[in-house]
């Protein structure tokens, strides 16, 4: 086998935490917004009769009483930051039809609002007589973090019943985010944008129909979960292979007919060349943690975007492993087409009743990329996890982790059978997702794995990991 003989080296290991951006609105304080007759950036809310404000100086000052000013439209999965001096009371007013929250700093305070309900918890100390707060927003839940010497840092979480289901289209679109101020305030910056999470998991890069991968000046993009405080949602970056460059460029939600804009994960996207659409299979945990698929014509790589899906009909209790079918449990997802065969490749990570629930790899064929697909075989006794097809010169491979007892564990199915990878370091996790990608440089082809760890960014399960990129060269 082409990769039985090789060693990939370790060229670098880091972690990602919410120091990535994707920039949706700010306020800026270069015009006087206050008394400005022919614009209104930011307009009132709400606001005392006795306030008095002013933009001075690249800075917005609210000397006296109260106002509340609009910053931007609410989305669910969003961070809205601010940097704020220390003086009176100042926060962010989150407001969807039927609810209201708020995250304010008062002093040495941090308050909570949700309706009429309040609470606080102890705020971190100013540095250099500021702080910036940054809230993540999740459905039910936002998450509060200080940005200190550059780098965020968790500081609690505001569960919010009256947000359950903010991620629902018809109360996010119709909701809003104001910056409310009372008292002797100073406001240095305020924004908001989709960030990259406290670490990343399921990477995968966006190939075309082929399995080939979709390489343009230079960056490949990957799909990979930006996991949360708690909860989850797709991300789309943009990575400059063989270094750690990673740009995050995009966000990917899914609507299963609900009007639900849920964070399901571990997609796998083609671009179908000849059909010029999309393709997608998606582990939709949301519903029932079955799979769903859609094809669509809009490029999801790039901005905010909602993806229409078709969940799998469930199968029936006690259906076989070989069913192809809504299994509860079912995950990673990985497809492509063969020309030469006229059919379609997929793999599906199921639990395995006869291992006792551990999971492992089914495959199927079918003339068509979403249904009709009957079975072919199955991988070995494991506890397999996050498996691609890879054409590596002219042969197709699978790959994927395996084991929770064992550091970098990772099969390579070929026609030949099985084999495994072979690394001069370890990947620091367990039961590892071990993305291949094979590239050609120059008169070479060099070939790349990215994984990530079971670190545990948070008390939340599934907040790992951690990245790692290794290297051969063939």
């Amino acid at each position: 086998m082409i990769l039985s003989d090789v060693e990939f080296k370790r060229k670098c290991s880091f972690t990602m935490y919410k120091n990535l951006h994707l920039l949706l609105g700010e306020m800026t304080f270069d015009k006087d917004f206050v008394t400005d007759q022919r614009g209104d950036l930011y307009p009132v809310q709400g606001k005392t009769e006795d306030c008095r404000e002013a933009v001075e100086d690249g800075l917005y000052r609210v000397y006296t009483g109260a106002v509340r000013r609009w910053l931007g439209q609410f989305f669910p999965y969003a961070t809205y930051e601010m940097t704020v001096g220390t003086g009176g009371r100042v926060g962010l007013c989150f407001t969807i039809p039927g609810a209201r929250a708020a995250v304010l700093l008062e002093g040495d305070r941090l308050i909570f609002r949700e309706g009429e309900q309040e609470q606080s918890v102890p705020a971190p100390e100013c540095e250099e007589g500021c702080r910036t707060m940054a809230v993540s927003c999740r459905p039910g839940a936002f998450d509060v973090y200080f940005v200190r010497r550059g780098r965020a840092r968790y500081c609690c979480s505001f569960a919010a019943a009256s947000f359950k289901e903010s991620h629902r289209q018809a109360a996010f679109t119709n909701g809003n985010v104001a910056i409310y101020a009372r008292g002797d305030v100073t406001v240095y910056a305020a924004s908001f944008y989709m960030d990259c999470g406290i670490s990343q998991a399921d990477m995968r890069p966006i190939r075309y129909e082929n399995g080939e991968i979709m390489e343009e000046q230079g960056r490949v993009y990957l799909s990979m979960s930006v996991r949360m405080q708690e909860e989850m949602f797709q991300g789309i970056f943009a990575w400059e292979p063989g270094t750690a460059q990673f740009r995050l460029t995009g966000a990917l939600f899914y609507d299963a007919g609900d009007g639900l804009w849920c964070g399901d994960v571990a997609a796998t996207i083609l671009y179908h060349r000849e059909w010029k659409q999309w393709l997608l299979w998606v582990c939709s945990f949301s519903h029932g943690h079955i799979l769903g698929h859609a094809a669509f014509s809009g490029d999801p790589r790039f901005g905010v975007n909602v993806v229409d899906i078709t969940l799998m009909d469930k199968a029936p209790a006690g259906a076989p492993l070989s069913v192809f079918a809504g299994v509860e449990g079912d995950e990673d997802p990985n497809f492509f087409y063969d020309a030469a065969e006229g059919k379609w490749h997929m793999a599906i990570c199921r639990l395995d009743p006869a291992q006792r629930g551990g999971y492992r790899y089914v495959f199927f064929e079918s003339t068509q990329p979403f249904t009709g697909y009957t079975f072919v075989g199955a991988g070995k006794d494991g506890a397999e996890t996050g498996g691609s097809f890879v054409n590596l010169q002219g042969e197709t491979l699978f790959v994927c982790g395996n084991d929770f007892r064992k550091r970098s564990d990772y099969r390579v199915y070929s026609k030949e059978g099985m084999e495994t990878l072979h690394f001069d370091l370890p990947d620091g996790g367990f039961r590892g997702w071990g993305t291949l990608i094979p590239l050609q440089r120059g008169s070479r082809t060099r070939c790349w794995m990215i994984t990530f760890d079971r670190h545990n960014g948070s008390s939340y399960n599934w907040s790992y990991g951690n990245l790692y990129i290794f290297e051969a060269q063939l």
